[in-house]
């Protein structure tokens, strides 16, 4: 009777366990809108570079291949990536740099790196 009872504790605990696994997984991923500043993050992380002021440079940077991201008004900066199914709104990213834009996405934060999936771009007016 111990055996069996044993062996549900642990089946039990594993099914538990899994299903803690699976909602955890589902929630680093949700629909979000951010506004901020589009930045290279090159220079970003190697300098704080950013505002108007970088603006030509920012966009030198993306053209060549940088990276992008959003910083926002609190601080805080997201890495913008491509969605594969809506490619037009990080091509339209890519002609704001070192400006002002609001993007509409899925964002994710895996390993400390907040990211914003995009799915549309507009300049913020």
């Amino acid at each position: 009777m111990k055996k069996t009872s044993l062996t549900s504790k642990i089946s039990l605990l594993a099914i538990v366990f899994s299903a803690l696994s699976l909602t955890s997984f589902g929630q680093d991923k949700k629909s979000m809108t951010v506004s901020g500043e589009v930045l290279d993050m090159a220079c970003y992380s190697s300098s704080g570079a950013s505002g108007e002021a970088h603006k030509s440079c920012a966009a030198d940077c993306i053209k060549a291949g940088s990276p992008m991201g959003i910083l926002t008004s609190d601080g805080k900066v997201y890495l913008i990536v491509e969605d594969h199914n809506k490619k037009d709104a990080y091509a339209e990213a890519k002609k704001h740099a070192g400006e002002q834009i609001t993007a509409t996405g899925t964002f994710s934060d895996r390993g400390g790196v907040k990211t914003l999936i995009v799915d549309e771009v507009k300049p913020k007016s």
